[in-house]
């Protein structure tokens, strides 16, 4: 930002002109290179979805003929008959074994023929015994062999007659090398309900590369990953297990059977790619239809490289558009930042008019008024200065009359002193103290101690004129004399507590001033002057406390007077303090008054903390 705002006006023009020129371009054809990559993205998902819920459904039908073919022993007793014959080691085979085996053999050879995914079938007895037949090579079964500690042959027992389908797992228990295979197996059962033994079916893999070829997706990515996420089937080599983690990994993210896969660059060949998966509840299996990146978006790179030519084309063409609309705007401009400096230095010369009209000639014109304005101005506040000086030098002789008038009384007083009338010598003193702190009216704030001590000094002038018509009790908390407070800001609420709480009534006037310290922190000062008078009328105490406008002035009561004197005190303090500090009068016919000063606690120190309190 600061690097802008130290640019030229032209320079910004420039650049200005120059973004203007770019950035509908550049942004024109991101949203068409977006927009195309958005649309092709959506139809090609939409229509590997559709291919990925019908490739699930081909491998599972295949599956399913499979899963039917595990259930024959349930037609053919003679199965279930050898099924439970006692166990007899091979060493001890005799007639009726071998008859048995070959029997088996004989039941095992006809039902492969009629699938050509199974490459094998094994039979698990309880009693032990195990027969079995390869397709392929007719191998022997190998005894030495167990499938007990297999996961497959675990999950078998655990479904108790239903079928379970395994992932790609190699098949040892024939005499021949181990073959890659999938086994769906069940526990066959007997009319009781008791296990008779395991069937194990052995499906070749390599069904699922016929189902793909006849989908005919060559240009695409399949896998199929079993419910652990281990490899089944894919298309291509290399670091397919990679490639299925991160699959995996987005599929797992979404918890739907079907939904769309954004895989990036995995690096090793890997290259981004973007397709879907589906999800088989009946296997549990997962297959990925996934297509590369760069092939997918070849359409949409045609459209992106030619929106990169049409932004070179566009950012010169505004770059010398820019140039010269630039140098034709900033020339004026550069003119009356030279008469601007001039003024600066009080030289109030207009420029010339500039060559070209519109907003140029319009702002030149303004500007050769405000000037001829400023050259008034000037000479206008350069003779107010004049007055106001000679203001300040009459007012500077008009304060000699109260200098003059304190100085006098202050000589009477030490008349009065040596002719020892100390009554009076003490009533001039207090008229002198109140004569001095009017002429320091203009104080910004003192301390409260000094506002009390001069309120006594009013009280003892007031006691000369009304003797014997009012008490004052002072009843102010210790710790609260250092707070500062506006000068001369009780004496008006005093003065109306004498001569408006005192009129006709019997017995001298109690006048209670208190002062303590509020507020949850101890920051607020309460100051408070209460008098036993008659009240004041509700209408009235409105007025007073600037509820509502003061309607025409009382007959003879002195309440006008009195409204002046509290609004002013009012004010002062809501200019000084701001809310919610203020003064507030509570009142009622027969009540009595008592006046609230709401101040906040300044300490003299500048301390603003509550100060410690004596028990």
């Amino acid at each position: 930002m600061r690097r802008w705002n130290n640019l030229t006006y032209q320079s910004k023009l420039m650049l200005a002109f120059f973004m203007l020129g770019i950035i509908p371009s550049i942004v024109i054809g991101t949203m068409a290179y977006f927009k195309s990559v958005s649309t092709l993205e959506s139809r090609v998902n939409a229509d590997l979805g559709v291919i990925a819920g019908q490739l699930n459904a081909a491998i599972q039908r295949q599956v399913e003929d499979v899963d039917r073919f595990s259930t024959f022993p349930y037609f053919t007793p003679e199965i279930f008959q050898i099924l439970n014959q006692p166990y007899v080691p091979r060493d001890q085979w005799g007639y009726r074994e071998i008859e048995t085996q070959q029997q088996f053999a004989k039941l095992l050879v006809t039902y492969p023929s009629i699938f050509s995914t199974i490459q094998g079938l094994v039979f698990y007895s309880t009693k032990g015994n195990i027969y079995g037949y390869r397709v392929s090579d007719r191998s022997s079964i190998n005894e030495a062999v167990s499938p007990v500690d297999e996961e497959w042959y675990k999950e078998t027992l655990k479904r108790s007659g239903g079928v379970f389908i395994s992932g790609l797992r190699l098949e040892r228990q024939f005499n021949s090398a181990p073959f890659p295979t999938i086994t769906a197996s069940r526990v066959l059962l007997n009319d009781d309900f008791t296990p008779a033994g395991v069937v194990a079916v052995d499906i070749r893999p390599d069904f699922m590369d016929k189902i793909v070829r006849s989908f005919q997706l060559e240009s695409m990515h399949v896998i199929v990953a079993d419910e652990k996420g281990e490899l089944i089937y894919s298309t291509q080599t290399g670091d397919n297990e990679r490639f299925l983690r991160a699959a995996a990994e987005q599929s797992s993210h979404s918890g739907t059977s079907r939904g769309l896969i954004n895989l990036p660059d995995l690096g090793g060949g890997l290259a981004a790619a973007t397709g879907v998966y589906a999800h088989s509840e009946y296997l549990g299996w997962t297959s990925y239809l996934m297509i590369d990146r760069e092939e997918l978006l070849g359409d949409a790179n045609v459209i992106r490289n030619f929106t990169v030519v049409l932004v070179l084309i566009f950012s010169v063409a505004a770059a010398v558009l820019s140039l010269l609309l630039a140098r034709n705007l900033s020339r004026p401009i550069r003119s009356l930042i030279s008469s601007m400096r001039d003024v600066e230095r009080g030289l109030f010369i207009t420029p010339a008019a500039p060559p070209v009209q519109g907003e140029i000639g319009q702002l030149h014109l303004s500007y050769v008024t405000m000037v001829r304005r400023l050259d008034v101005l000037v000479q206008s506040i350069e003779e107010k200065e004049r007055q106001k000086r000679e203001a300040e030098l009459y007012a500077l002789r008009a304060r000699i009359a109260p200098h003059f008038l304190y100085n006098t009384i202050n000589s009477i007083r030490m008349l009065a002193v040596l002719q020892q009338s100390e009554g009076i010598a003490r009533l001039l003193q207090s008229l002198n103290k109140l004569l001095h702190a009017n002429m320091k009216l203009d104080s910004e704030l003192v301390p409260l101690s000094a506002e009390l001590e001069l309120l006594h000094h009013y009280v003892r002038l007031m006691e000369l004129r009304y003797t014997n018509r009012f008490k004052v009790e002072w009843q102010i908390e210790e710790n609260t004399g250092q707070a500062m407070v506006p000068p001369m800001i009780l004496q008006p609420l005093m003065e109306n507590a004498i001569f408006h709480g005192s009129f006709d009534i019997e017995g001298p006037l109690l006048i209670e001033v208190g002062a303590r310290i509020t507020g949850n922190g101890g920051d607020e000062l309460l100051i408070t002057i209460t008098d036993s008078g008659h009240g004041i009328p509700q209408d009235t105490l409105e007025v007073l406390n600037g509820e509502r406008e003061q309607g025409p002035a009382p007959d003879g009561d002195g309440n006008a007077g009195s409204s002046i004197g509290v609004a002013n005190v009012r004010d002062r303090i809501r200019l000084r303090f701001g809310p919610p500090y203020t003064l507030t009068l509570k009142s009622g016919p027969g009540q009595g008054t008592r006046a609230e000063l709401y101040l906040p606690y300044q300490p003299e120190d500048g301390d603003t903390s509550r100060p410690r309190m004596e028990e």
